[in-house]
């Protein structure tokens, strides 16, 4: 699948001009995490938008909540910027059927993932912009930190400007949503795509690796399920050591640990390679499955969701999970 063309942008963020929505009808596709945030938050910015969701559970907390609550046909029909919020998975026979057909020359869609209109999966109509305002945060603090105005990471970027005014829409929703508090992001739905991938399937995975084996030669040296599952991970100390990595940065949080815990982590850490295996993993990963498309292709298989089914089942029935299960359910958890 070929890249649709990048589109650089050096606009200014501090540009973001909420008037570029004035008179215009702002549609959210989809009711869930994040459509409910961006809804409630656009709402407060004084952009009420149409909401579009199927006849389930989502639609009545739309109408429950008081928006104006139509089918995705019909709402993506009266927006004139339309706001793509539903699972990547579904959105290309959603916007091929659903969406394109209420699209009009100088509407724009936005998409909160870059995945499928980087890999050419979205069929959009000429004439319509493109672009995106893609929160680095799940829905629930998408909501909370416009509420408290602390702001999220917001990565922003114009994928197709038919109408010459696509960066100022697309400041104008990252300002609505909230996503210019702390400063949004200039990016590209081809580098969003390809970093959220790749933490997905290289940084993550290992992590979750680090934590099997560690689990694996801890209870082979004679250790309690309960002492090293919960030095691992069930006391969420690893939570509060990530957020202070957020706050205080990767090195500069290791203040926080006794001198004897500095010195184990930062000698260890100088004993490792690199450029070594990990290093190379990773740049396979990236590219090779990637970049390359090669994992996109997979993935829009019709196996595919069978295929992740078959991997839950995997990892359900390995030693970590089964001694979690039963750890956590001697602690009554």
């Amino acid at each position: 699948m070929m890249a649709h063309a990048e589109i650089h942008q050096d606009r200014s963020i501090d540009a973001a001009d909420l008037a570029a929505l004035s008179g215009r009808t702002v549609a959210v596709i989809g009711f869930g995490n994040q459509g409910a945030a961006q809804a409630a938050n656009l709402r407060d910015s004084g952009h009420a938008p149409v909401v579009g969701n199927r006849d389930d559970a989502y639609a009545e907390a739309a109408a429950e909540e008081g928006f104006d609550l139509r089918s995705i046909t019909e709402a993506s029909a009266a927006g004139d910027v339309v706001l793509l919020l539903v699972p990547d998975e579904v959105q290309p026979d959603l916007v091929r059927d659903e969406i394109a057909p209420g699209l009009r020359a100088g509407d724009v869609l936005v998409v909160a993932s870059g995945y499928n209109w980087h890999f050419g999966l979205l069929d959009v109509p000429d004439g319509v912009d493109v672009v995106m305002v893609a929160p680095r945060m799940i829905g629930a603090a998408v909501r909370d930190r416009y509420v408290d105005r602390h702001g999220f990471p917001c990565f922003v970027s114009v994928e197709r400007d038919a109408t010459g005014r696509a960066w100022d829409t697309t400041l104008a929703v990252a300002r609505a949503i909230g996503g210019t508090l702390g400063g949004a992001i200039v990016s590209s739905a081809r580098e969003e795509t390809a970093l959220d991938l790749f933490s997905e399937q290289a940084v993550w995975p290992a992590i979750l690796d680090v934590v099997r084996t560690a689990h694996r030669v801890a209870i082979e040296a004679g250790f309690s399920e309960e002492a090293v599952l919960n030095e691992l991970y069930l006391s969420a100390e690893p939570a509060e050591v990530f957020a202070h990595v957020a706050r205080d940065g990767l090195f500069g949080q290791l203040g926080l640990h006794s001198r004897t815990s500095q010195y184990g982590q930062l000698r260890a850490l100088t004993g490792l390679d690199e450029r070594g295996e990990l290093a190379s993993r990773f740049a396979r990963v990236m590219h090779d499955d990637i970049l390359s498309g090669a994992f996109a292709r997979e993935w829009s298989r019709p196996e595919a969701g069978e295929r992740l089914d078959a991997l839950h089942r995997e990892v359900a029935a390995s030693p970590i999970a089964a001694a979690e299960a039963e750890v956590r359910a001697r602690l009554g958890a």
